[in-house]
């Protein structure tokens, strides 16, 4: 067990602001966000500008512990609202601004890519420099529009590129033909809005498209992906548009990042069963009329690809989403949500849309630092700061009822794809961390198959999961003071995440011994019971 003590400091009593008192011994969680534009997508109001974006979606994570910090970055001499121009990801920008970091894994956690160039395309040294942030754990989130428009920065990156098409009007060997934009085989998502038939115009208006969103069966429980999980439910629409691209899970794995280097563009997972392989996790459907006002004919209807994300995590790299049309994110596409001051539900899942997209592509680091966090707030939130009490001679039993418990909070304070990323997250602590079947079970990403065949007849993926909270949470709740208030005196100053880290490795350890415990009298009990049908 590890060895974890509180040493009391005298501190003034804390404000009543209750979510501060309970987070104020941790640092929050900083999500360093670097979102790079091409001309003709500015940071401004304009129709093209991602104003809306950034100042009403991203200028909050929705999580008491966690903070977006932009950068804004274009490739162009001039844009409204940037912080860096004429950037380039090899730093070779000349003038270097005086604000610009180099563009490495220690200045950003993540970028975003909003392609729009046709050509050239993005130079190998570039290239090169995004290979090597993604591949020590950087996250990238990359879209165009139909036809080629991206292909010059985001055709080529690895991971990205066979993701989504981005070739027009042929491509390359091994590369897909993206969508037109004004055949009817254009993928067109317009929905009618408050007046009749379809119009252009209509993707500026409050009515969005649907979509349906991908569901993974994990226990007994059907999740979304976390990119579109929201509180109590799933986020099932996006912006419409009349023209948008198309994501895909890519056929081929085994190609080298760029001709001649040793690197995987999709290496093998870290517990040997395969190459990770991206996912579509949301599909939309194109069957929008004839639109009256741009001369653009009825669509030949079919479902297509929305969205499609990479979890590089499983592979030691960084995680990749990719989206079909940048008119997601567009202030021309979001302007019509909020005429007012007050927004609607709709446009309230979009923006979720976009914070889940930094939440989930945060490197490893930072997904500790956040589950670090969550499982200590809940643990001070009602109910359970009244219902679970000291108790370290918990058995099985016991554990599992908190697990339970914790579960719900987890569910209502956050959404239920968390709980599974969160006892994941879990065993990546102590000696649980080689415990590679385990993780495989509680991987929404892994292969099917390989987890139909890790599956226990009588441990179902619920109780693994029960436990694992429920002996964090138990550990917790021995270890530290009643009262948040009282947790806070303990501490001199803002404390780093060792503390945390110490009480979830042991929480870990006592949840894997419930289960241990449980399939201990199991067998017994079992084994019992086929004497007595023997007989």
């Amino acid at each position: 067990m590890t060895d974890f003590k509180l040493t009391p400091v005298k501190k003034p009593f804390l404000p009543v602001d209750f979510e501060k008192t309970i987070l104020w011994p941790w640092k929050r969680c900083k999500v360093r966000i670097l979102i790079v534009t091409e001309s003709g997508i500015d940071f401004g109001p304009s129709g093209f500008g991602l104003e809306e974006l950034i100042t009403k979606a991203l200028n909050t994570s929705s999580r008491p512990y966690v903070d977006f910090v932009i950068t804004k970055a274009s490739r162009a001499a001039f844009s409204t609202g940037a912080d860096l121009l004429n950037f380039r990801f090899d730093n070779s920008q000349a003038p270097a601004p005086a604000a610009n970091k180099a563009f490495n894994n220690t200045n950003y956690d993540q970028v975003w890519l909003f392609g729009i160039a046709r050509s050239p395309a993005l130079p190998l040294p570039e290239r090169l420099a995004l290979i090597n942030f993604m591949n020590a754990g950087g996250g990238v989130f990359a879209t165009g529009d139909h036809e080629d428009l991206g292909e010059a920065l985001c055709a080529e990156i690895p991971r990205v590129r066979s993701m989504r098409k981005w070739y027009w009007p042929t491509a390359p060997a091994g590369r897909l033909v993206a969508p037109d934009g004004s055949s009817a085989n254009r993928l067109d998502t317009t929905v009618v809005g408050d007046t009749p038939g379809y119009q252009f115009s209509d993707q500026s208006d409050e009515t969005p498209q649907n979509i349906i969103p991908r569901y993974f069966t994990v226990g007994s429980a059907a999740v979304p992906h976390p990119l579109l999980s929201k509180t109590g439910g799933v986020i099932k629409v996006l912006p419409d548009h009349a023209h948008e691209g198309e994501c895909v899970v890519p056929t081929v794995l085994t190609e080298k990042v760029v001709p001649g280097d040793a690197r995987d563009e999709y290496p093998m997972a870290l517990d040997g069963s395969g190459r990770v392989t991206p996912q579509l996790v949301a599909i939309s459907y194109s069957g929008a009329g004839y639109l009256t006002d741009a001369g653009k004919p009825a669509v030949n209807p079919r479902c297509f690809g929305a969205i499609s994300a990479y979890d590089g995590h499983l592979a030691g790299v960084g995680r990749v989403s990719v989206d079909a049309t940048w008119h997601h994110f567009l202030n021309i596409n979001l302007m019509g949500f909020s005429p007012g001051s007050v927004a609607s539900p709709e446009y309230e899942d979009i923006k979720q849309y976009f914070r889940n997209i930094a939440l989930w592509l945060s490197p490893v680091s930072l997904q500790k630092c956040f589950r670090f966090r969550l499982i200590y707030y809940v643990r001070y939130q009602f109910p359970l700061i009244w219902e679970i009490r000291k108790n370290p001679d918990a058995g099985w039993k016991d554990l599992l009822h908190t697990g339970r418990e914790t579960r719900k909070m987890i569910e209502k304070t956050i959404h239920s794809a968390e709980v599974l990323d969160t006892a994941r997250s879990f065993l990546e602590f102590g000696d649980s961390k080689n415990l590679h079947p385990l993780h495989s079970l509680l991987s929404t990403a892994a292969d099917e198959a390989a987890r139909e065949k890790l599956r226990l007849p009588l441990l179902s993926e619920d109780t693994i999961i029960d436990a694992i909270l429920g002996g964090v949470i138990q550990n917790i709740a021995d270890k530290l003071p009643e009262f948040p208030q009282e947790v806070a005196e303990v501490f001199s100053t803002k404390s780093d995440d060792k503390a945390l880290e110490a009480l979830i490795t042991d929480g870990v350890t006592r949840g894997l011994s419930a289960i241990s415990a449980l399939l201990s009298e199991q067998s017994a009990k079992t084994k019992e019971f086929g004497t007595l049908l023997k007989r």
